[in-house]
């Protein structure tokens, strides 16, 4: 065998390994990938699960705050209140799903929160679950009555309309030219996703909630709601109705007043701002808020109750105010400070507050 016949005879082994090797097992390649989509038919921050025509945000928000409380009157020294100075902090996390559907949107929501205020309730609690289609809403959420109170930290909301528990709203905010209306009916709130409606040989215990306004003009936004809760086997109902306009008066200058009226039975079990149990309140309250800067925003308001109470009780109309400023000190990062005060005639209370907020 010569050179030319043995470099050839080599160069065919070559060409055919080479070949065979093609087909040999070896590192797979690469999977496509499927890279996260932003969704925009929702707002901002929704972006498209991989695979899937569901859009899904996820948000929270943190805040550390130190409280300074100064207590006076013969009733806060009867209960026991102490001036102090203490640490806060508190946070929650919500993952909010949409799907376009033949029923309209299918969104689900829940939101899980920590806490470490004794009064809130210290742990891991679920703060909000439920299912939305179209206009109708199942599970725990805020109630449908407008819980619109004064602007800032201690924002005293109306007691009725801020209330979160288990059951079931519509809400139709499609009416043309702004207005819209919702009803619902929320089991007594025990603090889970758990609120017992009925038991063997008791009544109903359930808060029937209805409103209707018109939001989205020119010059803000108006609405009345109204509020019935029932109680077992006293006479312990509370039922109440609250008006609240939003305005906008000129650039950067917001106001909002709204007046409310609460009833309650023969029981007392209605409470006014310092927790003394009162027959029927009138409520009056005026708060505005400033931008000064971009930034920078201060605001202010004052709530007053007009108390009907037995002498008893200790119950007095009630004042209540607090200042506050706003500051971003940068996208999603902002530094509040505000004061309150509260007084009633054997009762006031001084709460001095510094907070930094995280939110996304």
């Amino acid at each position: 065998m010569n050179m030319k016949t043995l470099l050839g005879t080599a160069a065919g082994l070559m060409v055919a390994t080479g070949a065979y090797a093609a087909d040999l097992p070896g590192d797979a390649a690469p999977a496509a990938v499927d890279y996260v989509k932003v969704c925009d038919a929702y707002g901002a921050g929704f972006f498209y699960i991989p695979g899937t025509e569901t859009c899904l945000r996820v948000k929270g928000r943190v805040r550390a705050s130190v409280n300074y409380n100064n207590y006076g009157g013969s009733l806060a020294k009867a209960a026991g209140k102490a001036d102090n100075v203490t640490f806060r902090a508190d946070a929650y996390v919500g993952f909010d799903a949409r799907t376009a559907s033949d029923l309209g949107v299918v969104r689900s929501y829940f939101e899980v929160e920590t806490n470490s205020d004794p009064d809130v309730g210290k742990g891991i609690n679920l703060s909000q679950a439920f299912i939305q289609v179209g206009y109708v809403t199942v599970g725990r959420q805020d109630e449908v009555a407008d819980g619109d109170g004064l602007y800032g930290i201690n924002d005293s909301t109306w007691g009725p309309g801020d209330f979160t528990s288990t059951g079931a709203s519509v809400l139709v905010d499609n009416l043309g030219g702004g207005f819209f209306i919702g009803a619902g009916a929320y089991a007594k709130d025990d603090g889970t996703a758990t609120s017992t409606v009925w038991a063997a040989n008791e009544q109903a215990e359930l808060q029937y909630s209805g409103i209707v306004g018109i939001t989205g003009q020119s010059w803000g936004s108006f609405d009345v709601s109204g509020v019935y809760r029932t109680y077992d086997h006293t006479e312990n109902d509370i039922y109440g109705v609250k008006a609240t306009a939003n305005l906008k008066l000129i650039d950067k200058l917001s106001l909002r007043a709204w007046a409310a009226y609460t009833a309650t039975g023969d029981a007392h079990n209605y409470k006014n701002l310092a927790g003394l149990q009162v027959d029927n309140i009138v409520d009056l309250a005026l708060a505005a808020s400033y931008q000064v800067t971009d930034p920078l925003a201060v605001y202010a308001g004052v709530r007053y109750q007009i108390v009907d109470a037995p002498k008893s009780t200790g119950a007095d109309d009630f004042i209540y105010g607090n200042l506050g400023v706003d500051y971003a000190l940068a996208p999603g990062l902002n530094l509040q400070g505000e004061v309150d005060y509260g007084s009633q005639k054997k009762w006031n209370d001084l709460t001095a507050v510094t907070r930094l907020v995280r939110v996304w």
